[in-house]
């Protein structure tokens, strides 16, 4: 008998996982707030007096330093573990909203919400993900989809709603103060429960598939030597690209067709909670069908979704709209996921942590940056959204390429 079969044999049964389901669930709630810049754009405006893309520059450094944080996050949860990562992480993201919150200038701003923020946030959002892999290997994708769906939900709740209500009531600055506490005492104190199993755990009544390692994977450079890895980049790019094209000119394409902006700002709302429900969905779709069945399903949900924002919306007007807008956040929910879940299936679970941050930058970094410059520039050319939303439907589709031609690597384990 293996070494590793012999501890999966051993290992206790009795466990703890629903505890750390709680906490890392909390974690990934609060992490949401990283998406929630734009509230404070027109109150630090009204402040300072700053252009539109002087204040929005903000949200485009927090996103470089979150996939920062994501990226070395692996190396700092190797060297002092999860708990410590999730707590060193929250507690910089806390210092970086109070610094946030007495700015006398732009500059102070990059740097607290910006650098310390978006880097710190980037730490403690892999641990959630890292640690259930491990508790829920019978069940993948749930904890996946449960863990960023989470993720999802604090944007709409904590962010758009709470920290919007506390805005209006308190203004910008001390709302960043109430933000810095609440990571101190829900990231910090929830992160600091999170641990991995024990070598060898395996949930009750539930056996490993046979001949599979407890822990395997390759490291982060024999990952890159991979064609598997460029092909996962590749359907990232596609769909997520094509996603942040065209949601990010949702309200102004909306009213250049006549919508209200009261009622286009709602169709906002819809694209945040179905982008919440559609985490939880792939994660279910991919535990009883497979990745790539998975990927190939969100690729037509985001193309249809797209271009039933020129045709669905002309057929049936403000329903269409509201239709195709969830469409697209039902789509762009599923690539967070997936990304985890094909991280972990072709690369293992034993360096993880450091393996999944290299799939944030194909999303969160050129997918963020270039495609909403991308979506203007084509409306700036053409007068219209029409051909941008309908290029961001063909990237999106042409993901299945991508999955298509993807085989999962032969098992290794690297030293």
């Amino acid at each position: 008998m293996s070494q590793s079969n012999a501890a999966v044999q051993t290992a206790p049964t009795n466990d703890n996982r629903s505890f750390m389901l709680v906490m890392a669930l909390m974690v990934s709630l609060f992490m949401g707030l990283l998406y929630a810049f734009s509230i404070f754009i027109n109150p630090l405006e009204a402040t300072f007096g700053w252009q539109r893309h002087q204040t929005a520059l903000t949200f485009s450094l927090t996103m470089i330093f979150f996939s920062l944080g994501m990226l070395t996050g692996g190396n700092i949860i190797a060297k002092i573990g999860p708990a410590k990562a999730a707590a060193l992480g929250g507690a910089l993201a806390a210092l970086g909203f109070l610094i946030a919150s007495f700015t006398p200038n732009l500059y102070i701003l990059y740097f607290g919400y910006g650098a310390l923020g978006g880097y710190g946030i980037g730490v403690s959002n892999l641990v959630p993900t890292s640690v259930l892999l491990r508790w829920f290997p019978d069940k993948k994708g749930l904890a996946t989809g449960l863990v960023t769906m989470f993720l999802a939900f604090g944007t709409f709740f904590l962010g758009t709603q709470l920290a919007g209500r506390l805005v209006a009531a308190y203004g910008w600055a001390h709302t960043f103060r109430i933000i810095a506490g609440a990571f101190i005492v829900f990231v910090c104190g929830c992160g600091l429960m999170l641990k991995f199993p024990p070598l060898g755990y395996r949930p009750k009544n539930w056996n490993p598939p046979e001949g599979q390692a407890d822990i395997w994977g390759y490291r982060r450079i024999n990952v890159l030597k991979t064609a598997a890895f460029w092909l996962i980049c590749s359907w990232l790019l596609f769909v997520q690209l094509g996603g942040l094209m065209v949601i990010s000119h949702v309200v102004p394409f909306a009213t250049e067709q006549g919508v209200p902006i009261a009622k286009a700002a709602m169709a906002m709302g819809f694209y945040a909670i179905a982008n919440g429900v559609g985490r939880l969905f792939f994660g279910w779709f991919n535990d009883k069908y497979g990745v790539k069945a998975s990927m190939i399903l969100d690729c037509f949900i985001m193309g249809g979704g797209l271009i039933g924002m020129v045709y669905i919306f002309r057929a049936l007007g403000y329903p269409g709209l509201l239709i195709s807008v969830s469409l697209v956040g039902f789509g762009y929910s599923g690539a967070v996921p997936l990304a985890a879940l094909l991280t972990n299936n072709c690369f293992g679970p034993k360096f993880f942590p450091i393996n999944y941050g290299m799939f944030t930058i194909p999303g969160a970094v050129i997918g963020g940056l270039l495609g909403p410059t991308l979506g203007g520039l084509i409306q700036a050319k053409t007068g219209s959204y029409t051909i941008a939303i309908l290029s961001a439907a063909a990237l999106s589709l042409l993901g299945i390429v991508s999955t298509v031609l993807l085989k999962t690597p032969p098992r290794r384990t690297d030293d």
